[in-house]
């Protein structure tokens, strides 16, 4: 009994020291200058768009080393409403103009300062009536969290 206990003890730490190997050997350099990355253009579904003919742009910022987590910003011109279809987790945070959203129901409108979550799976019909520029993290809950989600609804 005391084998497994000790065997169970060594793995778990040998795990921690492989993360954190890994996390120190694959992230990226501090920043030392000003990095310019502008955004880019980006094309969306078609189906998405329910009015508009809005423009879409976008720059990834950073990625974790397991590609499980990425940070951005995304911009939206309008006038139009979309639907956007949520593939994995996001969390947002408005930083000029407005978005009235409709998700799961519920109906909110974010301003600059504004944060929401939503949850990959999921649909949020967005009505963007002039301009939107957000920040974005993208999570991967992996297959445990997303169970996990599934056995344990949000209330």
């Amino acid at each position: 009994m005391v084998g497994i206990a000790v065997g169970a003890a060594l793995a778990v730490i040998g795990l921690f020291v492989f993360e954190a190997a890994r996390f120190v050997m694959v992230s990226p350099e501090p920043s030392v200058v000003a990095a310019a990355k502008p955004l880019q253009s980006v094309e969306v579904d078609p189906s998405w768009i329910k009015s508009g003919n809005p423009e879409f742009a976008q720059v990834e910022i950073s990625r974790s080393a397991d590609g499980s987590t990425s940070h951005g910003l995304w911009s939206c011109a309008g006038p139009t409403t979309f639907e956007w279809q949520f593939a994995i987790d996001e969390t947002v945070y408005v930083l000029e103009g407005e978005v009235k959203v409709d998700y799961q129901g519920n109906q909110f409108t974010l301003r600059p300062g504004d944060t929401a979550v939503f949850h990959g799976g999921t649909r949020a019909t967005w009505t963007v009536d002039k301009y939107l520029k957000k920040t974005y993290t993208l999570h991967n809950p992996g297959p445990l969290g997303k169970l996990w989600r599934s056995l344990v609804p949000a209330s």
